[in-house]
């Protein structure tokens, strides 16, 4: 049972002797002592194979009356239920229904025959969740970044099923919580002990995913390392300690792993070579890096020119004393942050990777984490795709007043809309309230994203559920943490064929998938953009899903973006800032007048060009001083904002009638009278002559 990344070397040594003292034998391991490796396996193997075969109504007796906490309920592995000992069953249709005996190794691995005694060996049986207890199967224990987490109500598994992330096996595996994981490495290392001379035979079901099929080192390479580093990483509890004692008086014999430890280093981890004794030492190097795996690969997905990509990658270590530095290389790549601390290392961190690319194509980097104890390097692949916008070119303000003025600019092939930004001179852009996470595309018909239940792939698009089931597709984590907790998720989707009045569910879960907030969208025949702004998700192990709500009621999503803040403006045509900045979006057309700006101030503005599945760079940077509004600019006859030959036009039209006269702009040499003079004044303003 988990106390958290307590230091291995402490716990190794020091939580023998005194606690089993009273019913451990003296000298009940004296024979496995000046061993190591194969030869202390096998002396461990003889020193606990005999032991009494007993019922299976004997374990579910021993559960009822041994593995209760301290208020009489059963200690769950399995799910948060609390249960009381007679609540045990045989079938359930939802998590905390009822418990049941799980073989932490399936006994259909062995056999299945109830007659073996691993059947009924208490060292591997343990009380779980009914329903949770059959999702896992007969499927092994492993890690999986992505998994299906079953709930009800307040119930929550404690556990996942999904694809393994470790790199060595890609199938299908379930992921115990943290919780419990050492408790069950020490069970698979009893199991290899006690059955050692007959557990090479166990080919059955999927046992060859962990078990290598020989007498030593028993494990596949993979489930080796993973199992001695929940058993490092979830050092032995007390209610581990006590069930060993009270397993050894029921059938007669003990786990080593639990007695001492840091005997599963000398039979299979970084002591193999030393010979143990008991109490003795772990080698005191034994720092490593656990995440992110060394040599692996990370697909970002693909984006449009311009636009980012994100990816958030776990950072975990073993007795570390250095910090780590984290580096990225490869065109478009970065990284934050770029330092972790041991500690942090230890309790698990994160790392976000950005990439941005304008030019389409295929873009490799390197992520490094490392330091002088450990290091790991991982592939990073990203893709940019769709046509490149040439930027617009920005033109002269016009239209200038003491408050506002027209920005302008030249239209761009393929621009279904701009953006302007306008800002201060010399102020700095402010932070925005809203970041972009994930922009996934799927109308390619696949995803990166976890997908569950029924999908399928479309036409154009990614589709949830079918005419006998539902479907869902759940997000990458994304640290959520900023902006108080606010999510904002735009689904861009329709119904299926004539689904109509089918519903989408967008959600935002915790840490164990748990639902935190969601909205239910009715969708239409045609592409529409869902937004729903989302509030209670401050953690940096957030995720989104995304589902349909009812079979024959089918979704089709195109594309989905993650916002950290509230972004249920960002795409709609209003504008957003204050007197000193200003971001204008979705514009069409070539010009837009921005208004209410401080008085008389300068004012620069910037432009880019939006298509369907890219934009632009920023154009060039305009500045305009804006004007007295009571004065005007002299020679400004037509009120444009500028003095050029067009006002002498204006004004010659004005004198002859053929325009309204505008007399305060007109009198452009100020003596009261509007007439031939004026015209001269005016040209004189031009040339220079006269100001």
């Amino acid at each position: 049972m988990r106390k958290y990344f307590i230091s291995t070397i402490v716990v190794l040594v020091a939580f023998p002797a005194m606690l089993w003292a009273k019913v451990m034998p003296e000298g009940y391991y004296n024979a496995a002592q000046n061993k190591t490796g194969q030869a202390l396996l096998t002396a461990l193997y003889n020193i606990i194979k005999s032991h009494t075969k007993l019922s299976y109504g004997d374990v579910l007796s021993f559960m009822k009356t041994k593995d209760l906490d301290a208020n009489n309920h059963i200690i769950d592995m399995y799910s948060t239920a609390v249960y009381g000992p007679n609540d045990n069953g045989s079938s359930a249709s939802n998590v905390g229904e009822g418990w049941n005996r799980e073989h932490s190794m399936p006994n259909s691995w062995f056999g299945g025959s109830s007659n073996h005694p691993a059947y009924t060996d208490l060292f591997h049986l343990f009380p779980t969740d009914i329903r949770v207890n059959g999702q896992r199967s007969s499927n092994p224990y492993g890690e999986c970044a992505n998994g299906t987490r079953l709930s009800n109500g307040n119930v929550v598994a404690k556990g996942k099923l999904g694809a393994s992330t470790r790199s060595g096996f890609s199938g299908t595996v379930f992921e115990p919580d943290d919780e419990y994981k050492g408790d069950f490495a020490r069970g698979y290392f009893y199991l290899a002990t006690c059955y050692n001379n007959e557990i090479s035979t166990w080919k059955y079901n999927q046992a060859s995913t962990m078990l290598a099929g020989n007498n030593y080192p028993v494990f596949t390479g993979w489930a080796l390392q993973m199992l001695l580093e929940w058993h490092r990483k979830d050092p032995v509890s007390q209610k581990e300690i006590t069930r060993n004692n009270n397993i050894h008086d029921k059938q007669g014999n003990r786990n080593p792993y639990i007695d001492y430890p840091e005997l599963a280093e000398y039979v299979w981890g970084n002591m193999v070579g030393t010979n143990w004794t008991p109490g003795g030492s772990v080698n005191p190097n034994t720092a490593e890096l656990t995440l992110p795996v060394d040599g692996s690969t990370i697909d970002m997905g693909a984006t449009t020119p311009g636009n980012e990509l994100t990816a958030s990658i776990d950072v975990e270590g073993l007795d570390l004393l250095q910090d780590l530095n984290v580096t990225v290389t490869g065109d478009g790549f970065a990284v934050s942050p770029s330092t972790i601390s041991a500690a942090d290392a230890i309790s698990g961190s994160e790392v976000y990777v950005t990439f941005s690319g304008t030019t389409p194509g295929n873009y490799t980097g390197t992520l490094t984490i490392a330091s002088n104890e450990v290091s790991a390097t991982v592939t990073l692949n990203a893709v940019v795709s769709g046509t490149l916008i040439d930027a617009p070119v920005a033109t002269d303000a016009t239209s200038i007043t003491a408050t506002s003025f027209q920005a302008n600019w030249n239209e761009v092939p393929d621009a279904q809309t701009y953006t302007l930004y306008v800002t201060k001179k010399g102020v700095e852009p402010p932070a925005p309230t809203y970041t972009l996470l994930l922009d996934e595309d799927m109308s390619g018909g696949s995803t990166t994203w976890t997908a569950g239940g029924k999908t399928y792939k479309d036409d154009g698009y990614f589709r949830l559920g079918t005419g006998s089931g539902t479907g869902w597709v759940t997000s990458p984590l994304v640290d959520l943490t900023a902006n108080n907790g606010i999510t904002t998720v735009k689904v861009t989707a329709r119904y299926y064929g004539n689904d109509s009045g089918t519903q989408m569910k967008v959600s935002v879960l915790d840490g164990s998938e748990a639902v935190l907030a969601s909205e239910t969208f009715t969708l239409t025949a045609t592409d529409a953009v869902y937004t729903a702004v989302l509030t209670g998700a401050a953690s940096t192990s957030n995720r989104v899903k995304i589902e349909n709500l009812v079979s024959g009621k089918r979704v089709l999503l195109k594309n989905v973006k993650v916002y950290a803040g509230d972004a249920s403006a960002a795409n709609a045509p209003v504008e957003s800032g204050d007197e000193e900045t200003r971001t204008i979006t979705d514009i069409v057309g070539t010009s837009y007048t921005v208004e209410n700006l401080t008085e008389e101030a300068t004012y620069e503005y910037k432009v880019k060009a939006i298509g369907a599945d890219a934009e632009s760079a920023w154009s060039n940077i305009i500045e305009v001083t804006l004007v007295d509004q009571s004065q005007g600019l002299q020679g400004d006859v037509n009120g444009d904002g500028r003095v050029n030959v067009s006002d002498v036009s204006a004004l010659i039209n004005m004198i002859l009638g053929l325009e309204p006269m505008a007399e305060a702009r007109a009198d452009v040499n100020g003596d009261g009278r509007v007439n031939v003079s004026d015209v001269s004044a005016l040209i004189n303003i031009i040339l220079g002559i006269n100001e």
